[in-house]
């Protein structure tokens, strides 16, 4: 199925005599929950799902442990996850220091299965039903 968009009007309201245009606007979807995912896995992989949930508790853990030590962490094909952060410059040495960081976060690299999976999904309209009133959220039918 891929990611599905409409057609929508917009106004930009920035430019002298604020022209209309269109644009795509994407089709979301709900997000899936770690419950179903641990269902789905435990299912196909015929372990119990709190065996499975054991485990995955377990790898969110050692990733946070990992990352608050400085570690970048790689997850081979699915890619890699490292801490980084940004900061306001200063004129001097001295007034640089942890008082003239921005911001901290996670960055996320994806690895081959991403890449691969990006170059492939489709893209297209979605039937103009599913938009009578443009806040339509269709639920998608995963796949084992």
């Amino acid at each position: 199925m891929g990611l599905q968009y409409r057609k929508a009007k917009v106004k930009l309201t920035y430019l002298e005599g604020k022209p209309e245009v269109y644009k795509l606007q994407q089709l979301t979807y709900p997000a899936v929950t770690d419950t179903q995912l641990i269902a789905e896995i435990s299912q196909s992989q015929g372990v119990n799902s709190s065996q499975t949930k054991a485990v995955v508790d377990a790898l969110l853990n050692r990733l946070v442990h990992y990352m608050e030590i400085g570690h970048g962490v790689s997850l081979g094909k699915f890619g890699s996850f490292k801490p980084v952060f940004t900061s306001k410059t200063a004129k001097t040495a001295e007034e640089a220091d942890e008082d003239t960081i921005k911001v901290k976060k996670i960055m996320f690299y994806p690895g081959g299965s991403f890449k691969e999976m990006l170059k492939n999904l489709s893209v297209g309209a979605a039937a103009e039903k599913t938009w009578d009133d443009g806040t339509y959220t269709p639920k998608p039918t995963p796949e084992p």
